[in-house]
Protein backbone atom coordinates (compact mmCIF):
# COMPACT_ATOMS: atom_id res chain seq x y z
CA UNK A 1 0.00 0.00 0.00
CA UNK A 2 1.37 3.42 -0.95
CA UNK A 3 1.62 5.91 1.88
CA UNK A 4 0.59 9.45 0.98
CA UNK A 5 2.87 11.96 2.68
CA UNK A 6 1.05 14.63 4.67
CA UNK A 7 1.35 18.21 3.44
CA UNK A 8 1.07 20.60 6.37
CA UNK A 9 -0.15 24.19 6.08
CA UNK A 10 2.57 26.64 7.10
CA UNK A 11 3.57 30.30 7.09
CA UNK A 12 6.86 32.16 6.86
CA UNK A 13 7.89 35.81 7.30
CA UNK A 14 10.44 37.76 5.29
CA UNK A 15 11.25 40.70 7.55
CA UNK A 16 12.64 43.50 5.40
CA UNK A 17 14.50 46.47 6.91
CA UNK A 18 14.40 49.09 4.20
CA UNK A 19 15.85 52.17 5.90
CA UNK A 20 19.45 51.52 4.85
CA UNK A 21 21.14 52.11 1.49
CA UNK A 22 20.98 48.35 0.92
CA UNK A 23 17.72 46.78 2.16
CA UNK A 24 18.24 43.88 4.55
CA UNK A 25 16.29 40.72 5.38
CA UNK A 26 16.43 38.66 8.56
CA UNK A 27 17.48 35.01 8.25
CA UNK A 28 18.75 32.26 10.52
CA UNK A 29 20.40 28.87 10.14
CA UNK A 30 18.68 25.58 10.90
CA UNK A 31 20.64 23.08 13.01
CA UNK A 32 22.65 20.30 11.44
CA UNK A 33 20.41 17.72 13.15
CA UNK A 34 17.17 19.31 11.98
CA UNK A 35 14.85 16.85 10.24
CA UNK A 36 13.89 19.41 7.59
CA UNK A 37 16.48 21.50 5.69
CA UNK A 38 19.45 20.92 8.04
CA UNK A 39 22.17 23.58 7.88
CA UNK A 40 20.11 25.73 5.51
CA UNK A 41 19.48 29.44 6.03
CA UNK A 42 15.76 30.15 6.17
CA UNK A 43 13.20 32.79 7.05
CA UNK A 44 11.36 32.44 10.37
CA UNK A 45 8.34 30.20 9.95
CA UNK A 46 6.64 26.91 10.68
CA UNK A 47 3.44 24.90 10.46
CA UNK A 48 0.03 25.78 11.80
CA UNK A 49 -0.60 25.02 15.47
CA UNK A 50 -4.00 24.73 17.18
CA UNK A 51 -3.35 28.02 18.98
CA UNK A 52 -3.31 29.81 15.62
CA UNK A 53 -7.02 29.03 15.25
CA UNK A 54 -7.86 30.39 18.69
CA UNK A 55 -6.17 33.80 18.68
CA UNK A 56 -8.31 36.58 17.21
CA UNK A 57 -6.76 38.48 14.33
CA UNK A 58 -5.45 41.90 15.36
CA UNK A 59 -7.83 44.22 13.53
CA UNK A 60 -5.16 46.91 13.29
CA UNK A 61 -3.11 44.74 10.98
CA UNK A 62 -3.26 45.71 7.33
CA UNK A 63 -2.49 42.49 5.45
CA UNK A 64 -2.19 43.14 1.74
CA UNK A 65 -3.53 40.41 -0.54
CA UNK A 66 -5.37 38.94 2.46
CA UNK A 67 -8.22 37.71 0.27
CA UNK A 68 -5.79 35.78 -1.93
CA UNK A 69 -5.01 33.52 1.04
CA UNK A 70 -8.33 31.80 0.41
CA UNK A 71 -7.68 30.97 -3.26
CA UNK A 72 -7.54 27.21 -3.86
CA UNK A 73 -7.70 26.50 -0.15
CA UNK A 74 -10.00 26.72 2.87
CA UNK A 75 -11.15 30.31 3.43
CA UNK A 76 -11.08 29.71 7.18
CA UNK A 77 -7.29 29.34 7.06
CA UNK A 78 -6.65 33.01 6.31
CA UNK A 79 -6.62 34.27 9.88
CA UNK A 80 -4.74 31.25 11.32
CA UNK A 81 -2.04 31.62 8.64
CA UNK A 82 -1.41 35.26 9.60
CA UNK A 83 -1.39 34.28 13.28
CA UNK A 84 1.05 31.46 12.52
CA UNK A 85 3.42 33.79 10.66
CA UNK A 86 3.54 36.29 13.54
CA UNK A 87 3.81 33.58 16.21
CA UNK A 88 6.70 31.83 14.47
CA UNK A 89 8.47 35.14 13.93
CA UNK A 90 8.28 35.94 17.63
CA UNK A 91 9.25 32.42 18.75
CA UNK A 92 12.25 32.08 16.45
CA UNK A 93 13.61 35.63 16.62
CA UNK A 94 12.10 37.23 19.72
CA UNK A 95 10.58 39.98 17.56
CA UNK A 96 6.95 40.61 18.42
CA UNK A 97 5.34 42.59 15.62
CA UNK A 98 2.25 43.25 17.73
CA UNK A 99 4.34 45.15 20.28
CA UNK A 100 5.66 47.79 17.89
CA UNK A 101 3.86 50.73 16.33
CA UNK A 102 1.51 49.26 13.75
CA UNK A 103 1.82 52.38 11.62
CA UNK A 104 5.49 51.72 11.01
CA UNK A 105 5.36 48.64 8.82
CA UNK A 106 3.39 46.97 6.05
CA UNK A 107 2.74 43.27 5.76
CA UNK A 108 1.50 41.34 2.77
CA UNK A 109 1.01 37.82 1.42
CA UNK A 110 3.38 37.52 -1.56
CA UNK A 111 4.05 33.90 -2.50
CA UNK A 112 2.96 30.29 -1.94
CA UNK A 113 5.00 27.11 -2.39
CA UNK A 114 4.51 23.38 -1.76
CA UNK A 115 7.52 21.28 -0.78
CA UNK A 116 8.33 18.77 -3.53
CA UNK A 117 7.78 15.02 -3.07
CA UNK A 118 10.67 13.06 -1.61
CA UNK A 119 11.56 15.53 1.16
CA UNK A 120 11.49 14.37 4.78
CA UNK A 121 8.55 16.69 5.42
CA UNK A 122 6.22 18.60 3.14
CA UNK A 123 4.63 22.00 3.70
CA UNK A 124 2.20 24.23 1.87
CA UNK A 125 3.85 27.50 2.87
CA UNK A 126 2.46 31.00 2.50
CA UNK A 127 5.18 33.65 2.54
CA UNK A 128 4.52 37.09 4.02
CA UNK A 129 6.70 40.13 3.43
CA UNK A 130 6.84 42.53 6.37
CA UNK A 131 8.53 45.84 5.55
CA UNK A 132 9.82 47.89 8.46
CA UNK A 133 9.73 51.66 8.30
CA UNK A 134 12.89 53.71 8.62
CA UNK A 135 11.33 55.36 11.70
CA UNK A 136 11.59 52.21 13.79
CA UNK A 137 14.53 52.02 16.16
CA UNK A 138 13.95 49.09 18.46
CA UNK A 139 16.38 46.87 20.33
CA UNK A 140 14.21 43.87 19.52
CA UNK A 141 15.18 44.30 15.88
CA UNK A 142 18.86 43.87 16.68
CA UNK A 143 18.95 41.75 19.84
CA UNK A 144 17.61 38.21 19.66
CA UNK A 145 17.89 37.31 23.34
CA UNK A 146 14.27 36.11 23.48
CA UNK A 147 14.60 33.81 20.48
CA UNK A 148 13.85 30.12 20.99
CA UNK A 149 17.21 28.95 19.65
CA UNK A 150 15.64 26.95 16.82
CA UNK A 151 17.49 29.20 14.38
CA UNK A 152 21.15 30.03 14.98
CA UNK A 153 23.24 32.82 13.49
CA UNK A 154 20.27 35.17 13.22
CA UNK A 155 21.47 38.09 11.17
CA UNK A 156 20.35 40.89 8.87
CA UNK A 157 21.67 40.30 5.34
CA UNK A 158 21.41 42.50 2.30
CA UNK A 159 19.89 40.63 -0.62
CA UNK A 160 23.16 39.96 -2.41
CA UNK A 161 24.67 38.58 0.80
CA UNK A 162 21.62 36.42 1.38
CA UNK A 163 21.92 34.86 -2.08
CA UNK A 164 25.44 33.67 -1.19
CA UNK A 165 24.21 31.64 1.80
CA UNK A 166 23.43 27.92 1.83
CA UNK A 167 19.81 28.08 0.68
CA UNK A 168 17.09 25.77 -0.52
CA UNK A 169 15.97 26.45 -4.08
CA UNK A 170 12.63 27.92 -3.00
CA UNK A 171 14.31 30.28 -0.51
CA UNK A 172 16.54 31.59 -3.28
CA UNK A 173 13.54 32.18 -5.53
CA UNK A 174 11.70 34.03 -2.77
CA UNK A 175 14.67 36.37 -2.26
CA UNK A 176 14.85 37.08 -6.00
CA UNK A 177 11.12 37.82 -6.04
CA UNK A 178 11.37 40.12 -3.01
CA UNK A 179 14.14 42.04 -4.76
CA UNK A 180 11.56 43.57 -7.07
CA UNK A 181 8.68 44.33 -4.70
CA UNK A 182 9.94 46.62 -1.94
CA UNK A 183 7.07 49.02 -2.56
CA UNK A 184 3.82 47.47 -1.36
CA UNK A 185 1.81 50.65 -1.80
CA UNK A 186 -0.29 48.76 -4.35
CA UNK A 187 -1.48 45.19 -4.24
CA UNK A 188 0.34 42.66 -6.35
CA UNK A 189 -2.04 41.51 -9.06
CA UNK A 190 -0.43 38.07 -9.38
CA UNK A 191 1.32 36.04 -6.71
CA UNK A 192 3.65 33.14 -7.60
CA UNK A 193 2.48 29.66 -6.57
CA UNK A 194 5.09 26.91 -6.83
CA UNK A 195 3.14 23.66 -6.95
CA UNK A 196 4.84 20.49 -5.75
CA UNK A 197 8.11 22.40 -5.52
CA UNK A 198 8.54 22.40 -9.29
CA UNK A 199 9.69 25.63 -10.91
CA UNK A 200 8.24 24.27 -14.14
CA UNK A 201 4.82 24.20 -12.46
CA UNK A 202 4.83 27.86 -11.50
CA UNK A 203 1.35 29.35 -11.70
CA UNK A 204 -0.15 32.55 -10.35
CA UNK A 205 -2.96 33.29 -7.94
Amino acid sequence: MTHTQEIRDAASVILLRNELELPQILMGKRGRNAVFMPNKYVFPGGSLDPIDFEVPLNLNLQIRNYEKLSIQTDRDLRQPLVNCALRELEEETGIGIKSIDLQEYTMGFILRAITPPGMTRRFDTRFFLCTISEKIESSQMNCFGNASGELSELHWFDLEEALQLDLAAITRNVILFVDGIFDQSVELKQLPFYREGSFEELTYI
